[in-house]
């Protein structure tokens, strides 16, 4: 996150447990959607596709949009001019 026009410090900083959980999670959830394709048949696609799609969706979807909010910006942070700053003219 950027405030007064500096990024703060990595928010997973200090959270190494909880970072290694949802990776593993994530990991496994993916993992299950291979271990799905692996039952991909010609005569029985929908089930295991269905599942794999899912898994996968599932994989991708969690740590993109809804753990890694890395465009998360305090927009009225970002605006404010800096009080020691020196303008040309002034």
């Amino acid at each position: 996150m950027i405030v007064n026009g500096k990024p703060k410090d990595h928010s997973g900083q200090g959270h190494f447990w909880g970072n290694l959980l949802m990776t593993v999670v994530c990991f496994l959830i993916f993992a299950g959607c291979v271990y799905a394709m692996g039952w991909w048949s010609l005569e029985d696609v929908w089930i295991p596709g269905g599942i794999a799609m899912v898994l996968a969706v599932l994989a991708y979807l969690i740590p993109q949009q809804l753990l890694g909010r890395s465009d998360s910006v305090d927009h009225e942070a970002i605006h404010v001019e800096d009080p020691h700053a020196h303008h040309a003219g002034h």
